[in-house]
């Protein structure tokens, strides 16, 4: 029905993001209305960067009768936070592959063909805790 295996729905109830349901007669599981809209929300939050454990939390307050609203728009918000860090840093190292590419020409043209340039070499230390990725 919401377009997930089972194994998905399993995963969802351990992490808690959706409630144990009840079960019928036979131990089949039932699931509510909620958490069918529990199980068509989470990838598309998912896909935002909220993790399952985030889900899990704002879902049980949501279960309470809590309004976590501003709590889910402050997770987005740190969300922007992180991903506008992430572009600046990819930014930067553009620029810097970009200045190394050149650096890197320039020896290419004065190295004579078949000869070794040295470019890894050539390449700046980095210091500790400045690595990209």
């Amino acid at each position: 029905m919401c377009g997930v295996s089972t194994d998905t729905l399993r995963h969802y109830e351990r992490v808690g993001v959706l409630a144990p349901p009840r079960r019928s007669a036979a131990g089949y599981r039932q699931y509510s209305p909620e958490a069918a809209v529990q199980v068509r929300v989470a990838p598309r939050a998912l896909a935002l960067g909220f993790s399952l454990a985030e889900l899990a939390r704002v879902f049980r307050v949501r279960a309470r009768g809590g309004a976590p609203c501003r709590e889910v728009r402050a997770l987005a918000a740190a969300k922007l936070e992180q991903l506008e860090q992430q572009l600046a840093d990819m930014a930067a190292l553009r620029d810097h592959l970009r200045e190394l590419l050149a650096d890197w020409d320039e020896r290419l043209e004065r190295t004579p063909h078949g000869a070794r340039a040295g470019l890894l070499e050539a390449l700046p230390e980095v210091p500790s805790g400045k690595r990209r990725f």
